[in-house]
């Protein structure tokens, strides 16, 4: 009788079975073995470039793998839980019990599966790689075929093969706050609900150019980047759904404005993976050197919401409470964090980084980078960060104080 060959897939932060293309080959290579003889687990480690993630994205993270784990179950395959761990320790934690023959890895959800542009000439500018790019993204790959792929008998002490524990304690007590703009559910069957509902099923994708600089509600941006950064959602996914919503009713500028979003997310990938540690440095891609003001009493009022301006207080409060920032008022927290209280940059990323469900540390310093005038905006080459004026902004953005009310 042939030996049983077992494949791991380890996720890698990937939440998901759609579009997978590791689980593809993991898949391919357990069904080239004698019927029945291929195996199948996944291992969901702590990848290693993962930084801290606060409690609503480890509230979000745990409803993923929730959810995962029960797919995966229907099909007999272990999904075994090290949040602790990478992969290599994990592995080494279940040598005595098992020893894959075959581990592969998932990767983070890009729109290109290699450098769109040449990787010595990777432009500094948005503009220069969207004029750039000379192909289109990869398609998304389906669900594969799990059946007679689990089944492998695997003892091992329960928490490996149960819920964490302390992300349960996470899910369960920091409840969703009801006034939160992303009330929605973390896992991959809520993130193709809303990729589904926002694209096909309403008039969101039509109207987001317009209203994505909204601040209260559901329905004024697409509520895809907290499923991104998950990993429970695919970018090449949603980059289809939006070739399929043109398909049915012509391109517009919400699904061309959509396709640009999605494209300046892999412009910040591809950038820092360019760049390294320079890309989230102080003096950022410019080198550029600011004195900032280490006032570490007003950074601790900052964080608790206490900054002293009533729409910054707001929007941080908001933040702290959902775990959720609209794009516009991201722009005016980073915006007076650097221009009126001079403080460090680098402390706001890390603070975003922590709190958002959406945080992605690539996109997160790229956009903080940028607005500090060190990164990839080309008015900060030769010249001063940009600069928003809070009160022309409330005037346009929230002339009746809606926001301002709701998370004073």
């Amino acid at each position: 009788m042939s030996a049983t060959f077992v494949v791991a897939l380890a996720l890698e932060g990937q939440l998901r079975l759609d579009d997978q293309p590791a689980l593809h080959r993991a898949v391919a290579l357990a069904r080239h073995q004698s019927p029945g003889q291929g195996k199948l687990i996944v291992l969901a480690c702590r990848p290693p470039d993962q930084r801290l993630r606060g409690p609503h994205q480890r509230r979000l993270e745990a409803q993923a793998l929730a959810c995962l784990r029960t797919r995966l179950a229907a099909a007999a395959i272990p999904l075994l839980h090290f949040p602790q761990h990478t992969t290599a320790a994990a592995l080494e934690l279940l040598a005595p019990r098992v020893r894959p023959q075959v581990v592969l890895h998932g990767q983070e959800s890009r729109l290109f599966d290699d450098w769109p542009l040449a990787q010595e000439t990777f432009p500094r500018v948005f503009g220069e790689f969207r004029r750039g790019l000379g192909r289109a993204p990869v398609p998304p790959l389906p669900v594969p075929d799990l059946e007679d792929l689990g089944g492998l008998r695997l003892e091992g002490p329960r928490g490996w093969l149960e819920a964490d524990p302390q992300a349960d304690a996470a899910a369960k007590h920091i409840l969703p706050d009801p006034r939160s703009a992303f009330p929605f559910v973390g896992d991959e069957a809520s993130g193709l609900a809303r990729l589904g509902h926002y694209c096909l099923d309403s008039d969101g994708l039509r109207h987001y150019k317009a209203r994505r600089n909204g601040l209260v509600g559901t329905e004024f941006s697409s509520k895809f980047s907290p499923y991104l950064a998950l990993g429970s959602l695919s970018v090449r996914r949603i980059w289809q759904t939006v070739l399929d919503y043109e398909a049915r009713r012509g391109a517009d500028d919400g699904s061309e404005w959509m396709k640009q979003e999605l494209l300046w997310r892999e412009f910040f990938l591809w950038t820092a993976q360019r760049h390294g540690a320079s890309f989230g440095a102080p003096g950022g891609l410019q080198n550029r050197q600011i004195e900032w003001s280490e006032d570490r009493p007003l950074f601790e009022r900052w964080c608790r919401g206490r900054s002293g301006h009533l729409l910054i207080d707001a929007q941080l409060n908001e933040l702290l409470s959902t775990g959720y920032l609209s794009n516009r008022g991201r722009q005016w927290v980073a915006s007076h964090f650097i221009n009126e209280l001079h403080l460090p940059w680098t402390w706001g990323a890390r603070f975003f980084e922590w709190w958002l469900i959406d945080a992605q540390p690539a996109l997160n310093t790229g956009n903080w980078a940028y607005l500090a005038g060190v990164g990839n905006d080309p008015r900060s080459f030769k010249g001063p960060p940009r600069r928003f004026d809070l009160e022309r902004q409330v005037r346009l953005y929230d002339p009746e104080e809606m926001h301002r009310r709701r998370w004073s």
